[in-house]
């Protein structure tokens, strides 16, 4: 994260998925339940708290201790498998960008879905109330850079492969406020 030319310019561009997938899942596994607790507490977030309504008191009581530890076991694989697609369909929609401007010259869907994986290290701080908004365009600037490193991209091609996606958050933040 501190060094993002030097980092992806290291990486082998062709190489397995495991790594970076393994690394993307760890991150969103930290970062979403985070997030998803402090939610409440962050003033430009959405309005009603939590993402979920609350669990009544003495729920876990109530259901059994096995049935409770089932449930939370279920979404706990839900929310994995959900995890697991969306960084396989983030990066999709990323090389699809990146097959659009690139000019034909790309490193191929390898190279994107590293640079999409290892652009997730931003998403260790996005859970953060007010600064996980700087975090997470911290994040886009990384897929940039990894774009622009992994595929050889000139900067104003793979700014305009990223650009889809900043637009995409910045209405998303627009529309918080």
């Amino acid at each position: 994260m501190v060094r993002p030319k030097s980092y992806f310019r290291s990486i082998d561009q062709r190489g397995g998925f495991a790594a970076p997938l393994v690394f993307a899942l760890v991150c969103s596994a930290i970062s979403a339940p985070l997030g998803a607790l402090l939610a409440p507490y962050d003033p430009l977030g959405p309005r009603g708290g939590a993402l979920a309504p609350e669990i009544p008191a003495g729920w876990f009581a109530e259901t059994g201790a096995v049935a409770g530890a089932l449930l939370v076991l279920f979404v706990a694989l839900v929310v994995l498998l959900l995890l697991l697609l969306g960084i396989y369909v983030g990066a999709g929609i990323c090389h699809l960008l990146v097959l659009l401007f690139a000019g034909g010259r790309h490193a191929g869907f390898n190279a994107t879905f590293k640079a999409y994986a290892y652009s997730s290290a931003a998403s260790l701080l996005s859970w953060v109330p007010v600064a996980g908004y700087a975090a997470s365009l911290y994040g886009l600037y990384l897929l940039f850079t990894g774009l622009r490193e992994l595929h050889g991209m000139p900067p104003p091609r793979a700014l305009l492969a990223v650009a889809p996606l900043a637009a995409l958050q910045l209405s998303s933040l627009a529309a918080l406020l």
